[in-house]
């Protein structure tokens, strides 16, 4: 894991996502060829992306047709995974190598985020085209409103004149000589009713803190993730290293936009040099959780294991009021002496199920790495923060997107644990942690 920028030539994968023809052409064959397939790649004039696959090992003609789908499907979640603005419209076209003949083309549609927003920001047509139509548009509406309003000031006018009329004539022999009125009646005093005593309660006092806790069988326990009979597809989202500028915002509006609570292992360091965002967390209504001060992944002694996570707390607690008892220990080390100090304090020592590796693979591979591991009660782990983390940016709307379709609810390290606490009795949870450990 790096805490430093990287700046580097574009690699394949960076030169595929923005659209060459010969690095996709590279990046497929490097997956194609040993099942004795190829693919060439290039753009037509009208901007569609041709993906020519041919045949190489000798296959009757049923055999190759047979595999059409699994084909178009696999070039198709490869080119998803690159979520390019650039990739679009594709056709892919199937021969048998050496054979000019085709044995099958499909036509599809790459839907990703990034293509999506450059749609959504293409140029309108002309309004040259249009302009007629607008023009008459525009007139019968304005000759439409002016008729309507001339109806109505006409019938206003027409009642106001049969009005006055009708008011002359009842009026007309009328006596203008007001009548006497008659003094207003004197109404005795009443004497006042004294009020009766109220009771007056002081107002309840709300706490000015938030607790951060989880069920009792799991506090001093090392989890990976919840592990019930009948766990419902739920996951939770958690992000260790922040807060980090620019990536941690950039999160939470991902997050906002898909109206998602995560769990962010919070680093002391990191929350001194940017205490502002480490706020924005808390007021997002995210959990917080304890990544130490430092960041230190070797062994420590009891003394230095005590003070990376004590401080911690409290400055979790001193920037945004709240008092936590999640822990991970730093790169996953349970032998540094930080998970034996946090099991003495009651913590939950929380691990994970599924890794993204978003630390050093590309975007489409840390697509691959979550979506093939998620499992229902499974914890995602991410980085906001310690290094450069555009590919957990670009990542994650693809794989929000598609564990919704998959039929996934979001939910925080706490609502996963009260899942599963819910329908695992204290006793038997003890049982499976103590043999577990």
């Amino acid at each position: 894991m790096t805490y430093s920028e990287i700046f580097a030539q574009p690699s394949l994968l960076d030169l595929a996502k923005e659209g060459n023809p010969q690095a996709i052409s590279y990046w497929m064959n490097s997956l194609l060829a040993p099942q004795g397939v190829s693919v060439q790649v290039n753009q037509s004039p009208d901007r569609w992306l041709n993906v020519q696959v041919d045949f190489h090992h000798p296959r009757r003609k049923d055999q190759c047709l047979s595999l059409q789908q699994r084909l178009v499907r696999f070039v198709c979640y490869r080119l998803w995974t690159l979520n390019s603005a650039a990739i679009h419209q594709v056709r892919i076209i199937a021969r048998q190598a050496g054979d000019r003949r085709i044995l099958w083309k499909q036509a599809v549609r790459i839907a990703t985020p990034a293509s999506e927003q450059s749609s959504a920001l293409a140029p309108e047509p002309s309004p040259s085209t249009s302009a007629p139509f607008k023009f008459r548009l525009m007139r019968t509406l304005l000759i439409s409103r002016l008729t309507a309003v001339s109806f109505i000031l006409s019938c206003w006018w027409f009642y106001s004149q049969l009005i006055n009329a009708h008011w002359i004539h009842q009026n007309r022999f009328a006596i203008s000589t007001p009548l006497p009125l008659d003094p207003p009646p004197t109404l005795a005093p009443t004497p006042e009713a004294s009020p009766s005593p109220v009771a007056v309660f002081p107002p309840k006092l709300e706490p000015s803190f938030k607790v951060v806790d989880i069920p009792e069988q799991f506090r001093g326990k090392i989890i990976n993730k919840a592990d019930a009979l009948a766990m419902p597809k739920v996951v939770a989202l958690t992000f260790d290293d922040g807060p980090w500028p620019k990536t941690t915002e950039q999160i939470l509006d991902i997050l906002k936009e898909h109206e998602i609570k995560a769990t962010f292992f919070l680093v002391g360091q990191h929350m001194k040099n940017y205490p502002k965002i480490a706020k924005k967390v808390a007021d997002a209504g995210h959990i917080l959780g304890n990544h130490t001060e430092h960041h230190y992944t070797h062994t420590l002694d009891p003394q230095t294991a005590a003070q990376e996570i004590e401080s911690t707390s409290k400055l979790i607690f001193d920037l945004t009021g709240v008092k936590t008892k999640l822990f991970r220990p730093p790169g996953g080390n349970l032998e540094s002496g930080l998970a034996d100090y946090a099991e003495s304090k009651g913590y939950g020592i929380m691990m994970w199920s599924s890794d993204s590796e978003d630390y050093y693979v590309s975007t489409p591979v840390l697509i691959d790495n979550v979506l093939k591991s998620v499992t229902p009660g499974g914890i995602v782990l991410f980085h906001d923060g310690g290094g450069d983390r555009r590919n957990t940016v670009e990542a994650l709307p693809q794989i929000i997107t598609t564990l919704k379709q998959q039929g996934y609810r979001f939910v925080t390290v706490p609502e996963l644990l009260e899942i599963e606490a819910k329908q695992t009795p204290l006793n038997e949870t003890e049982e499976e942690l103590t043999l577990n450990n």
